[in-house]
């Protein structure tokens, strides 16, 4: 991401484009008018982020150019979604998510079967879920970044609590995952997938203006925790930008990275179930 951070025509480059639509300086300038009026007023929240949190993360993931919903990775509210008990670390704060990235194996182009895959995984899991969640509107849509918004000067070191319990719930249902497909055998010249493969699993957490970057990842037998780093601040123009950037960032490692690695996953979950279970009758 240093790119975005340190190179100020990035945001005018072809790199740029690369990762998706730059908005408008209109639409720039009103979420900056938003979220100025909420730091003026002290408002809440739930103003913050029906105000300026997720229409930001819509601008930079859910454009209006095709149906908002007909894409593979997508962004919602999850303001209820619990962690499941199986993952759930003890003494851990059981609260929730604002909002996550999320992708919807239905519109993955590169494999059709794909949702009715995870479909078959998921009904052998803890919650019926192929998340570390129970939201039913998650049960089958793999979540990929968890969100946690604040209000200006509150909370950071509870949501940092929070999104660290989430990614480390996440980082036990992928190695059930990947125990599930272990006896698949791998083809010629291919190694068996690894959580390590990742190298990280991201997160954010969202205070006020300022948006952290934080990640877990696993050392030995260890998860490590890395602490946040600012992506930008929607108290000004060029920080929304940067912002929006950074999220379509994520997004291709989303899509170039852990989703690749996931459909694999979750393909050898089910190869494994079918060789389990054997043919009917």
């Amino acid at each position: 991401m240093a790119a975005i951070y340190e190179d100020k025509e990035f945001c005018c480059s072809a790199r740029r484009n690369e990762l998706g639509l730059t908005p408008s300086p209109e639409d720039v300038v009103y979420i900056l008018e938003c979220a100025g009026d909420c730091l003026r007023m002290g408002r809440s929240e739930a103003a913050w982020n029906h105000e300026v949190h997720f229409p930001l993360l819509c601008l930079a993931l859910r454009n209006r150019s095709k149906g908002s919903f007909q894409r593979l990775v997508n962004v919602k509210s999850c303001s209820s979604a619990s962690i499941v008990p199986d993952y759930r670390i003890r003494f851990a704060p059981d609260k929730k998510m604002d909002f996550c990235v999320y992708l919807d194996p239905h519109h993955d182009p590169n494999d059709t079967n794909i949702a009715s895959t995870v479909d078959a995984v998921r009904a052998h899991l803890p919650g019926l879920s192929i998340n570390p969640t129970d939201d039913l509107s998650l049960l089958s849509s793999p979540i990929a970044i968890p969100i946690e918004t604040n209000r200006p000067g509150e909370g950071l070191d509870t949501a940092n609590l929070q999104v660290a319990t989430f990614l480390t719930a996440h980082l036990t249902l992928l190695q059930l995952l990947l125990d599930a497909g272990a006896s698949v055998p791998v083809q010629d010249g291919e190694k068996a997938p690894s959580v390590d493969d990742l190298g990280f699993l991201p997160g954010l957490i969202v205070q006020g203006n300022t948006w952290n970057f934080i990640a877990a990842s696993r050392q030995d037998f260890r998860i490590v925790i890395w602490s946040e780093t600012s992506l930008g601040s929607t108290g000004d123009i060029f920080g929304i930008y940067q912002i929006v950037a950074s999220l379509q960032l994520l997004r291709q490692w989303i899509g170039t990275t852990y989703w690749p690695w996931l459909r694999r996953v979750t393909q050898r979950a089910a190869t494994a179930a079918q060789l389990r279970d054997g043919p009917a009758g």
